[in-house]
């Protein structure tokens, strides 16, 4: 039997085993505990109420991995693990943590999704969904932002914007923002947007943007990965309706995952699909041909298109 040569697709599916200790260790609230300060495992186990075999196991894993460092027996966090994974840091990323916590529960029954082309959603927590989108765009918005066209924009529509951090990079540079989502999100938005200072600057506007109006008009509105979220007919529709809220002149831009005209790359862009296939009816990544299309079917000229990293920027013009 020939020897394989290139097993690298093989290792990739002990890939899980890393994941699955870091949000262990983040559910344990670990790093919090560590940050400034050592302590041996049979100290971390007694305070977690946990095995200290286990614990230690965790940990020595954990250095390996170089999330903490190890010395005469005790443990702390390393630099990487001081700056995004305690809580309170400015780049702290432990909730979108939790939410993949919550996602591995849910692709544990892909087989399922894929035999039946439908969700299969076995856990949800809304708050460390929420907070997790938090973390992430905190990493991007203000090169998000800053690589816009915001020439006459006064008023903007951060559709669906979540956790508000678009709006609030948007009301930092002067200009009125409008937050949409559902009122369950704007509970937690609140308190992020006012915890930031800039309260009196971003308007709360709750509502199920597929139903309701939304206001308006706007000199631009602002879709942040929400389009992966649903079918292309919906997508269609929605775009119809940011249209009818948009001043003449007007502009859309749309952020989204960054896949190629072929579906299969780049890797984040392809494996995102699938976790849409988990969770959702229609969902999937688009690529931006497909996206440009709707802007042209929804009445939107001057389209442009512009890759920042792992995203995509369309935008689009009312005529």
């Amino acid at each position: 039997m020939k020897a394989l040569k290139d097993i690298s697709w093989l290792r990739k599916t002990a890939s899980f085993f890393p994941s699955r200790i870091i949000l262990t260790a983040n559910n344990y609230r670990l790093f919090d505990v560590l940050e400034g300060r050592g302590r041996t495992a049979g100290a971390l186990a007694k305070a977690a109420s946990a095995d200290t075999r286990g614990m230690e196991l965790l940990l020595n894993s954990l250095v390996a991995i170089g999330l903490l460092e190890k010395e005469e027996g005790k443990y702390r966090n390393a630099p990487v693990a001081s700056r995004y994974l305690v809580k309170g840091k400015p780049d702290y990323q432990g909730d979108i943590l939790r939410h993949y916590d919550i996602l591995w529960d849910n692709w544990s029954c892909l087989d399922l999704a894929v035999k039946t082309g439908r969700p299969q959603r076995k856990s949800g927590d809304h708050e460390s969904f929420i907070l997790g989108m938090h973390n992430l765009a905190l990493q991007r918005v203000n090169k998000v932002v800053g690589s816009l066209d915001l020439k006459g924009v006064k008023t903007v529509l951060d559709l669906g914007g979540g956790p508000g951090t678009y709006s609030m990079g948007f009301a930092r540079r002067k200009i009125a923002a409008t937050l949409f989502d559902l009122p369950e999100t704007l509970k937690i938005s609140k308190k992020l947007i006012e915890d930031s200072g800039l309260g009196d600057r971003v308007r709360l506007l709750p509502g199920d943007f597929m139903k309701d109006d939304l206001g308006g008009p706007y000199d631009m509105i602002f879709i942040s990965q929400i389009l992966h979220a649903y079918g292309a007919k919906q997508c269609v529709s929605m775009l119809g309706k940011c249209r009818a809220s948009l001043r003449e002149g007007g502009r859309i831009v749309i952020q989204e995952f960054h896949l190629d005209e072929t579906k299969t790359g780049p890797v984040q862009g392809a494996l995102f699909a699938v976790n849409m296939l988990v969770n959702t009816p229609e969902g999937r990544t688009y690529t931006p041909a497909e996206m440009t299309s709707w802007l042209k079917k929804s009445g939107f000229e001057d389209r442009e298109t512009k890759v920042i990293d792992e995203t995509v920027l369309i935008s689009g013009r009312k005529k």
